[in-house]
Protein backbone atom coordinates (compact mmCIF):
# COMPACT_ATOMS: atom_id res chain seq x y z
CA UNK A 1 0.00 0.00 0.00
CA UNK A 2 1.49 3.34 -1.09
CA UNK A 3 1.53 6.20 1.44
CA UNK A 4 2.93 9.69 1.63
CA UNK A 5 3.34 12.14 4.51
CA UNK A 6 2.45 15.80 4.07
CA UNK A 7 3.22 18.77 6.32
CA UNK A 8 0.14 20.90 6.87
CA UNK A 9 -0.39 24.11 8.86
CA UNK A 10 -1.56 23.65 12.42
CA UNK A 11 -5.35 23.12 12.46
CA UNK A 12 -7.77 23.28 15.36
CA UNK A 13 -10.24 20.57 16.39
CA UNK A 14 -13.15 22.51 14.86
CA UNK A 15 -11.28 22.75 11.53
CA UNK A 16 -10.67 19.00 11.58
CA UNK A 17 -14.39 18.36 12.19
CA UNK A 18 -15.40 20.73 9.39
CA UNK A 19 -12.96 19.09 6.92
CA UNK A 20 -14.14 15.55 7.77
CA UNK A 21 -17.78 16.61 7.46
CA UNK A 22 -17.08 18.12 4.02
CA UNK A 23 -15.40 14.93 2.81
CA UNK A 24 -18.27 12.80 4.09
CA UNK A 25 -20.88 14.98 2.34
CA UNK A 26 -18.98 14.94 -0.97
CA UNK A 27 -18.03 11.24 -1.10
CA UNK A 28 -19.49 8.80 1.44
CA UNK A 29 -20.18 8.43 5.14
CA UNK A 30 -17.20 7.02 7.05
CA UNK A 31 -16.08 6.43 10.62
CA UNK A 32 -13.23 8.24 12.36
CA UNK A 33 -11.24 7.08 15.41
CA UNK A 34 -9.26 9.69 17.35
CA UNK A 35 -6.93 10.08 20.32
CA UNK A 36 -6.85 13.07 22.71
CA UNK A 37 -3.90 13.71 25.00
CA UNK A 38 -2.69 10.17 24.38
CA UNK A 39 -6.15 8.80 25.31
CA UNK A 40 -8.68 7.14 23.03
CA UNK A 41 -11.56 9.48 22.23
CA UNK A 42 -13.77 6.88 20.50
CA UNK A 43 -15.32 6.46 17.07
CA UNK A 44 -17.59 9.03 15.38
CA UNK A 45 -19.45 9.05 12.02
CA UNK A 46 -19.04 11.87 9.49
CA UNK A 47 -21.21 13.47 8.37
CA UNK A 48 -23.63 13.02 11.23
CA UNK A 49 -24.62 14.18 14.65
CA UNK A 50 -21.83 13.87 17.22
CA UNK A 51 -23.90 12.00 19.76
CA UNK A 52 -20.87 11.11 21.88
CA UNK A 53 -20.40 13.77 24.56
CA UNK A 54 -16.59 13.48 24.39
CA UNK A 55 -16.49 14.35 20.70
CA UNK A 56 -18.95 17.17 21.19
CA UNK A 57 -16.92 18.64 24.06
CA UNK A 58 -13.70 18.51 22.05
CA UNK A 59 -15.24 20.15 18.95
CA UNK A 60 -17.01 22.88 20.96
CA UNK A 61 -13.77 23.84 22.75
CA UNK A 62 -12.20 24.79 19.39
CA UNK A 63 -8.78 23.96 20.76
CA UNK A 64 -5.90 21.70 19.78
CA UNK A 65 -6.67 18.61 21.85
CA UNK A 66 -6.78 15.95 19.14
CA UNK A 67 -3.33 14.28 18.84
CA UNK A 68 -4.18 11.76 16.17
CA UNK A 69 -7.09 10.55 14.04
CA UNK A 70 -7.49 7.96 11.28
CA UNK A 71 -10.23 7.45 8.73
CA UNK A 72 -10.86 5.40 5.57
CA UNK A 73 -13.21 6.28 2.69
CA UNK A 74 -13.30 5.48 -1.04
CA UNK A 75 -10.15 3.32 -0.69
CA UNK A 76 -8.16 6.22 0.83
CA UNK A 77 -6.80 6.09 4.37
CA UNK A 78 -6.04 9.31 6.28
CA UNK A 79 -3.81 9.55 9.36
CA UNK A 80 -3.27 12.83 11.18
CA UNK A 81 -0.53 13.55 13.74
CA UNK A 82 -0.43 16.85 15.60
CA UNK A 83 3.05 18.39 15.59
CA UNK A 84 4.48 15.48 13.57
CA UNK A 85 4.64 11.72 13.67
CA UNK A 86 5.52 9.85 16.84
CA UNK A 87 8.87 8.87 15.32
CA UNK A 88 9.87 12.57 15.05
CA UNK A 89 12.35 13.56 17.74
CA UNK A 90 10.69 16.94 18.33
CA UNK A 91 7.12 18.10 17.87
CA UNK A 92 6.52 21.17 15.69
CA UNK A 93 4.34 23.91 17.21
CA UNK A 94 3.07 25.10 13.83
CA UNK A 95 3.09 22.09 11.51
CA UNK A 96 1.20 18.79 11.58
CA UNK A 97 1.64 15.57 9.64
CA UNK A 98 -1.02 14.14 7.31
CA UNK A 99 -0.45 10.65 5.90
CA UNK A 100 -2.44 9.59 2.81
CA UNK A 101 -2.52 5.90 1.84
CA UNK A 102 -4.25 4.41 -1.21
CA UNK A 103 -4.73 0.75 -2.10
CA UNK A 104 -4.35 1.24 -5.86
CA UNK A 105 -4.58 3.93 -8.46
CA UNK A 106 -8.21 4.57 -9.47
CA UNK A 107 -10.10 7.69 -10.62
CA UNK A 108 -12.34 7.89 -7.53
CA UNK A 109 -9.43 7.36 -5.14
CA UNK A 110 -7.28 9.96 -6.87
CA UNK A 111 -10.19 12.39 -6.78
CA UNK A 112 -10.65 11.78 -3.04
CA UNK A 113 -6.93 12.23 -2.34
CA UNK A 114 -6.85 15.45 -4.37
CA UNK A 115 -9.83 16.78 -2.42
CA UNK A 116 -8.05 16.00 0.89
CA UNK A 117 -4.98 17.92 -0.17
CA UNK A 118 -7.17 20.82 -1.34
CA UNK A 119 -8.87 21.05 2.04
CA UNK A 120 -5.81 20.66 4.32
CA UNK A 121 -3.36 22.69 2.06
CA UNK A 122 0.01 20.92 2.68
CA UNK A 123 3.23 22.97 2.66
CA UNK A 124 6.92 22.18 2.24
CA UNK A 125 9.12 23.04 5.27
CA UNK A 126 12.82 22.96 4.33
CA UNK A 127 15.08 22.26 7.30
CA UNK A 128 18.83 21.99 7.00
CA UNK A 129 20.30 18.97 8.71
CA UNK A 130 23.21 20.98 10.05
CA UNK A 131 21.27 23.95 11.35
CA UNK A 132 22.82 25.80 14.29
CA UNK A 133 21.12 26.70 17.51
CA UNK A 134 20.49 30.35 16.51
CA UNK A 135 18.80 29.15 13.33
CA UNK A 136 16.73 26.68 15.24
CA UNK A 137 15.77 29.40 17.74
CA UNK A 138 14.88 31.77 14.91
CA UNK A 139 12.78 29.07 13.26
CA UNK A 140 11.08 28.39 16.57
CA UNK A 141 10.30 32.09 17.02
CA UNK A 142 8.91 32.23 13.51
CA UNK A 143 6.79 29.17 14.07
CA UNK A 144 5.43 30.58 17.34
CA UNK A 145 4.74 33.87 15.59
CA UNK A 146 2.87 32.02 12.86
CA UNK A 147 0.87 30.13 15.46
CA UNK A 148 0.03 33.38 17.30
CA UNK A 149 -1.01 35.05 14.06
CA UNK A 150 -3.14 32.06 13.16
CA UNK A 151 -4.78 32.22 16.58
CA UNK A 152 -5.45 35.94 16.18
CA UNK A 153 -6.85 35.31 12.73
CA UNK A 154 -9.22 32.72 14.12
CA UNK A 155 -10.27 35.10 16.89
CA UNK A 156 -10.80 37.85 14.32
CA UNK A 157 -12.89 35.46 12.23
CA UNK A 158 -14.96 34.51 15.29
CA UNK A 159 -15.36 38.16 16.20
CA UNK A 160 -16.50 38.92 12.64
CA UNK A 161 -19.08 36.20 12.94
CA UNK A 162 -20.34 37.61 16.23
CA UNK A 163 -20.52 41.12 14.78
CA UNK A 164 -22.36 39.79 11.75
CA UNK A 165 -24.79 37.98 14.02
CA UNK A 166 -25.33 41.13 16.10
CA UNK A 167 -25.93 43.13 12.93
CA UNK A 168 -28.40 40.50 11.70
CA UNK A 169 -30.21 40.58 15.03
CA UNK A 170 -30.31 44.37 14.93
CA UNK A 171 -31.63 44.36 11.37
CA UNK A 172 -34.19 41.73 12.30
CA UNK A 173 -35.31 43.73 15.33
CA UNK A 174 -35.51 46.92 13.28
CA UNK A 175 -37.48 45.04 10.60
CA UNK A 176 -39.91 43.76 13.22
CA UNK A 177 -40.34 47.26 14.62
CA UNK A 178 -40.97 48.66 11.15
CA UNK A 179 -43.43 45.87 10.38
CA UNK A 180 -45.24 46.54 13.66
CA UNK A 181 -45.40 50.26 12.87
CA UNK A 182 -46.59 49.54 9.34
CA UNK A 183 -49.24 47.16 10.66
CA UNK A 184 -50.41 49.78 13.14
CA UNK A 185 -50.63 52.41 10.40
CA UNK A 186 -52.39 49.91 8.15
CA UNK A 187 -54.99 49.25 10.86
CA UNK A 188 -55.48 52.99 11.32
CA UNK A 189 -55.85 53.38 7.56
CA UNK A 190 -58.39 50.55 7.48
CA UNK A 191 -60.41 52.17 10.25
CA UNK A 192 -60.32 55.53 8.46
CA UNK A 193 -61.31 53.81 5.20
CA UNK A 194 -64.19 52.07 6.98
CA UNK A 195 -65.40 55.41 8.39
CA UNK A 196 -65.20 57.08 5.00
CA UNK A 197 -66.94 54.13 3.38
CA UNK A 198 -69.73 54.29 5.97
CA UNK A 199 -70.16 57.99 5.22
CA UNK A 200 -70.31 57.29 1.50
CA UNK A 201 -72.86 54.53 2.03
CA UNK A 202 -74.95 56.89 4.14
CA UNK A 203 -74.82 59.55 1.44
CA UNK A 204 -75.69 56.94 -1.18
CA UNK A 205 -78.70 55.85 0.86
CA UNK A 206 -79.79 59.46 1.15
CA UNK A 207 -79.47 59.87 -2.62
CA UNK A 208 -81.42 56.64 -3.16
CA UNK A 209 -84.17 57.86 -0.86
CA UNK A 210 -84.23 61.17 -2.72
CA UNK A 211 -84.45 59.37 -6.05
CA UNK A 212 -87.23 57.19 -4.68
CA UNK A 213 -89.10 60.25 -3.49
CA UNK A 214 -88.75 61.83 -6.93
CA UNK A 215 -89.97 58.64 -8.57
CA UNK A 216 -92.90 58.39 -6.22
CA UNK A 217 -93.81 62.01 -6.78
CA UNK A 218 -93.75 61.59 -10.55
CA UNK A 219 -96.39 58.87 -10.88
CA UNK A 220 -97.39 60.07 -14.30
CA UNK A 221 -93.94 59.51 -15.69
CA UNK A 222 -93.70 56.04 -14.18
CA UNK A 223 -97.17 55.09 -15.38
CA UNK A 224 -96.46 56.29 -18.90
CA UNK A 225 -93.20 54.40 -18.93
CA UNK A 226 -94.93 51.18 -17.91
CA UNK A 227 -97.63 51.77 -20.51
CA UNK A 228 -95.03 52.39 -23.23
CA UNK A 229 -93.26 49.17 -22.27
CA UNK A 230 -96.49 47.16 -22.37
CA UNK A 231 -97.53 48.68 -25.69
CA UNK A 232 -94.09 48.07 -27.19
CA UNK A 233 -94.18 44.43 -26.08
CA UNK A 234 -97.72 43.86 -27.37
CA UNK A 235 -96.96 45.64 -30.66
CA UNK A 236 -93.89 43.50 -31.24
CA UNK A 237 -95.92 40.40 -30.41
CA UNK A 238 -98.67 41.34 -32.85
CA UNK A 239 -96.20 42.08 -35.64
CA UNK A 240 -94.37 38.77 -35.18
CA UNK A 241 -97.33 36.68 -34.07
CA UNK A 242 -96.65 32.98 -34.48
CA UNK A 243 -96.51 29.77 -32.48
CA UNK A 244 -93.31 28.23 -31.20
CA UNK A 245 -91.49 25.29 -32.71
CA UNK A 246 -92.44 23.07 -29.77
CA UNK A 247 -96.14 23.77 -30.42
CA UNK A 248 -95.76 22.83 -34.07
CA UNK A 249 -93.91 19.69 -33.05
CA UNK A 250 -96.67 18.79 -30.57
CA UNK A 251 -99.32 19.00 -33.36
CA UNK A 252 -97.41 16.79 -35.76
CA UNK A 253 -98.20 13.42 -34.02
CA UNK A 254 -101.96 14.17 -34.16
CA UNK A 255 -101.83 15.11 -37.84
CA UNK A 256 -99.71 12.06 -38.68
CA UNK A 257 -102.07 9.81 -36.70
CA UNK A 258 -105.17 11.16 -38.42
CA UNK A 259 -103.60 10.83 -41.87
CA UNK A 260 -102.48 7.32 -41.03
CA UNK A 261 -106.01 6.44 -39.87
CA UNK A 262 -107.49 7.82 -43.11
CA UNK A 263 -104.94 5.85 -45.11
CA UNK A 264 -105.82 2.70 -43.15
CA UNK A 265 -109.53 3.18 -43.86
CA UNK A 266 -108.79 3.64 -47.58
CA UNK A 267 -106.68 0.48 -47.69
CA UNK A 268 -109.34 -1.55 -45.90
CA UNK A 269 -112.08 -0.16 -48.17
CA UNK A 270 -110.00 -1.05 -51.24
CA UNK A 271 -109.42 -4.55 -49.94
CA UNK A 272 -113.14 -4.96 -49.14
CA UNK A 273 -114.09 -3.70 -52.63
CA UNK A 274 -111.73 -6.27 -54.14
CA UNK A 275 -113.34 -9.00 -52.07
CA UNK A 276 -116.82 -7.82 -53.19
CA UNK A 277 -115.70 -8.05 -56.78
CA UNK A 278 -114.37 -11.56 -56.28
CA UNK A 279 -117.56 -12.59 -54.46
CA UNK A 280 -119.69 -11.26 -57.30
CA UNK A 281 -117.66 -13.22 -59.85
CA UNK A 282 -118.03 -16.37 -57.77
CA UNK A 283 -121.80 -15.88 -57.41
CA UNK A 284 -122.16 -15.39 -61.17
CA UNK A 285 -120.20 -18.55 -61.82
CA UNK A 286 -122.34 -20.55 -59.39
CA UNK A 287 -125.54 -19.14 -60.97
CA UNK A 288 -124.35 -20.14 -64.42
CA UNK A 289 -123.51 -23.65 -63.28
CA UNK A 290 -126.90 -24.07 -61.59
CA UNK A 291 -128.70 -22.85 -64.74
CA UNK A 292 -126.78 -25.29 -66.91
CA UNK A 293 -127.59 -28.15 -64.59
CA UNK A 294 -131.31 -27.37 -64.54
CA UNK A 295 -131.53 -27.16 -68.40
CA UNK A 296 -130.08 -30.63 -69.12
CA UNK A 297 -132.66 -33.24 -70.37
CA UNK A 298 -133.58 -35.73 -67.68
CA UNK A 299 -132.35 -39.30 -68.35
CA UNK A 300 -134.68 -42.28 -68.46
CA UNK A 301 -132.91 -44.28 -65.76
CA UNK A 302 -133.80 -44.15 -62.10
CA UNK A 303 -130.23 -43.26 -61.03
CA UNK A 304 -130.20 -40.04 -63.04
CA UNK A 305 -133.51 -38.92 -61.60
CA UNK A 306 -132.06 -39.29 -58.10
CA UNK A 307 -128.76 -37.39 -58.84
CA UNK A 308 -130.38 -34.25 -60.37
CA UNK A 309 -132.17 -32.99 -57.20
CA UNK A 310 -128.96 -33.39 -55.20
CA UNK A 311 -126.96 -31.26 -57.64
CA UNK A 312 -129.58 -28.53 -57.68
CA UNK A 313 -129.69 -28.46 -53.88
CA UNK A 314 -125.90 -28.14 -53.68
CA UNK A 315 -125.93 -25.23 -56.16
CA UNK A 316 -128.65 -23.47 -54.16
CA UNK A 317 -126.61 -23.86 -50.95
CA UNK A 318 -123.54 -22.36 -52.60
CA UNK A 319 -125.62 -19.43 -53.88
CA UNK A 320 -126.92 -18.80 -50.35
CA UNK A 321 -123.43 -18.82 -48.87
CA UNK A 322 -122.15 -16.43 -51.54
CA UNK A 323 -125.06 -14.06 -50.91
CA UNK A 324 -124.40 -14.13 -47.15
CA UNK A 325 -120.72 -13.37 -47.70
CA UNK A 326 -121.55 -10.44 -50.00
CA UNK A 327 -123.91 -8.99 -47.41
CA UNK A 328 -121.17 -9.20 -44.74
CA UNK A 329 -118.70 -7.53 -47.08
CA UNK A 330 -121.16 -4.73 -47.87
CA UNK A 331 -121.74 -4.18 -44.13
CA UNK A 332 -117.96 -3.97 -43.53
CA UNK A 333 -117.56 -1.63 -46.50
CA UNK A 334 -120.34 0.61 -45.13
CA UNK A 335 -118.77 0.72 -41.65
CA UNK A 336 -115.34 1.57 -43.12
CA UNK A 337 -116.94 4.30 -45.21
CA UNK A 338 -118.66 5.75 -42.14
CA UNK A 339 -115.35 5.60 -40.21
CA UNK A 340 -113.45 7.30 -43.04
CA UNK A 341 -116.02 10.07 -43.37
CA UNK A 342 -116.14 10.59 -39.58
CA UNK A 343 -112.34 10.70 -39.32
CA UNK A 344 -112.08 13.22 -42.13
CA UNK A 345 -114.79 15.37 -40.59
CA UNK A 346 -113.09 15.27 -37.19
CA UNK A 347 -109.71 16.13 -38.70
CA UNK A 348 -111.27 19.07 -40.57
CA UNK A 349 -112.98 20.31 -37.40
CA UNK A 350 -109.75 19.90 -35.44
CA UNK A 351 -107.84 22.01 -37.97
CA UNK A 352 -110.67 24.54 -38.02
CA UNK A 353 -110.61 24.75 -34.22
CA UNK A 354 -106.85 25.37 -34.27
CA UNK A 355 -107.27 28.15 -36.83
CA UNK A 356 -110.04 29.70 -34.74
CA UNK A 357 -107.89 29.64 -31.61
CA UNK A 358 -104.97 31.14 -33.49
CA UNK A 359 -107.14 33.94 -34.84
CA UNK A 360 -108.81 34.48 -31.45
CA UNK A 361 -105.42 34.82 -29.74
CA UNK A 362 -104.23 37.35 -32.32
CA UNK A 363 -107.45 39.34 -31.98
CA UNK A 364 -107.10 39.19 -28.19
CA UNK A 365 -103.61 40.72 -28.42
CA UNK A 366 -104.85 43.49 -30.66
CA UNK A 367 -107.81 44.13 -28.37
CA UNK A 368 -105.46 44.25 -25.38
CA UNK A 369 -103.35 46.84 -27.21
CA UNK A 370 -106.45 48.99 -27.69
CA UNK A 371 -107.62 48.44 -24.10
CA UNK A 372 -104.26 49.58 -22.70
CA UNK A 373 -104.44 52.82 -24.66
CA UNK A 374 -108.05 53.32 -23.65
CA UNK A 375 -107.33 52.61 -19.96
CA UNK A 376 -104.42 55.02 -19.99
CA UNK A 377 -106.68 57.68 -21.51
CA UNK A 378 -109.25 57.04 -18.75
CA UNK A 379 -106.60 57.39 -16.02
CA UNK A 380 -105.26 60.61 -17.54
CA UNK A 381 -108.83 61.94 -17.75
CA UNK A 382 -109.45 61.12 -14.08
CA UNK A 383 -106.24 62.85 -13.02
CA UNK A 384 -107.06 65.93 -15.08
CA UNK A 385 -110.59 65.95 -13.60
CA UNK A 386 -109.19 65.77 -10.05
CA UNK A 387 -106.60 68.44 -10.83
CA UNK A 388 -109.09 70.87 -12.33
CA UNK A 389 -112.12 70.31 -10.12
CA UNK A 390 -110.37 68.96 -6.97
CA UNK A 391 -113.02 66.22 -6.73
CA UNK A 392 -113.42 62.64 -7.86
CA UNK A 393 -114.91 61.91 -11.23
CA UNK A 394 -118.51 60.64 -11.05
CA UNK A 395 -118.93 56.85 -10.92
CA UNK A 396 -121.48 56.64 -13.79
CA UNK A 397 -119.03 58.49 -16.03
CA UNK A 398 -116.24 56.10 -15.07
CA UNK A 399 -118.51 53.10 -15.72
CA UNK A 400 -119.42 54.38 -19.16
CA UNK A 401 -115.78 55.10 -20.01
CA UNK A 402 -114.46 51.74 -18.79
CA UNK A 403 -117.27 49.54 -20.08
CA UNK A 404 -115.88 46.53 -21.99
CA UNK A 405 -112.25 47.06 -20.93
CA UNK A 406 -110.12 43.89 -20.72
CA UNK A 407 -113.06 41.54 -21.34
CA UNK A 408 -112.52 38.31 -23.22
CA UNK A 409 -115.07 36.55 -25.38
CA UNK A 410 -116.24 33.10 -24.31
CA UNK A 411 -114.07 30.38 -25.82
CA UNK A 412 -115.54 28.26 -28.59
CA UNK A 413 -116.51 24.67 -27.77
CA UNK A 414 -113.81 22.05 -28.25
CA UNK A 415 -113.89 19.82 -31.35
CA UNK A 416 -115.65 16.47 -30.72
CA UNK A 417 -115.47 13.36 -32.85
CA UNK A 418 -118.68 12.73 -34.88
CA UNK A 419 -119.00 9.28 -33.31
CA UNK A 420 -119.09 10.90 -29.84
CA UNK A 421 -121.74 13.35 -30.99
CA UNK A 422 -123.84 10.53 -32.50
CA UNK A 423 -123.64 8.47 -29.29
CA UNK A 424 -124.47 11.50 -27.15
CA UNK A 425 -127.47 12.33 -29.38
CA UNK A 426 -128.80 8.76 -29.21
CA UNK A 427 -128.37 8.00 -25.51
CA UNK A 428 -128.08 11.50 -24.00
CA UNK A 429 -131.77 11.64 -22.94
CA UNK A 430 -132.35 7.92 -22.25
CA UNK A 431 -132.80 6.65 -18.73
CA UNK A 432 -131.46 3.16 -19.33
CA UNK A 433 -129.51 1.32 -22.05
CA UNK A 434 -129.45 -2.44 -22.61
CA UNK A 435 -126.88 -3.96 -24.96
CA UNK A 436 -126.98 -7.63 -26.05
CA UNK A 437 -123.50 -9.04 -26.76
CA UNK A 438 -123.84 -12.65 -27.88
CA UNK A 439 -125.46 -14.58 -25.06
CA UNK A 440 -124.66 -11.80 -22.53
CA UNK A 441 -126.57 -8.60 -21.75
CA UNK A 442 -125.09 -5.28 -20.55
CA UNK A 443 -127.23 -2.63 -18.86
CA UNK A 444 -126.15 0.98 -18.24
CA UNK A 445 -128.18 3.11 -15.80
CA UNK A 446 -128.60 6.84 -16.17
CA UNK A 447 -126.83 7.37 -19.50
CA UNK A 448 -128.04 10.94 -19.41
CA UNK A 449 -124.77 11.72 -17.60
CA UNK A 450 -122.94 11.19 -20.85
CA UNK A 451 -122.08 14.75 -21.97
CA UNK A 452 -123.12 15.91 -25.39
CA UNK A 453 -119.97 18.03 -25.62
CA UNK A 454 -116.70 18.36 -23.82
CA UNK A 455 -116.34 21.68 -21.95
CA UNK A 456 -113.42 23.87 -22.92
CA UNK A 457 -110.52 24.05 -20.42
CA UNK A 458 -110.36 27.07 -18.12
CA UNK A 459 -107.61 29.55 -18.92
CA UNK A 460 -104.66 29.52 -16.54
CA UNK A 461 -104.30 32.80 -14.73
Amino acid sequence: MANHTYKIPRVTDAQISHALTTLGEEFETFQVSARVLQQELGIAKFPGELVQPNWRAVIDSNGELIDHFSATFCGVTLRYYRGGNVSDPAKSPVLDDLVIEIDAVAPDRLQAAARVLEIFRPISSAMSAGATEPLLALQTIQESTFARLQKQLEELYAQTIRVRKELDDSVRQKTEELEAAFKSKEEDSQEEFSRQKAKLLEKEEQLQRRVQELDDSDNTFARRKIRDGMLSDVTERVKNFDVSTSTRTARKPVAVGMLGLIYLFLVLMGWTGYELFESRQSQQSITAIAASLSGVNSPSSATASTTKPLTVELAASMLHDASTERIALWIRFSLLTIGLVGTMLYYIRWQSRWAEQFAATENSLKQFHLDVNRANWVVETCLEWRKESESAIPTPLIDSLTRGLFTQNDPAPQAIHPADELASALVGSASKISLAVGENKIEYDKPGKIPKSVPAPKPVS
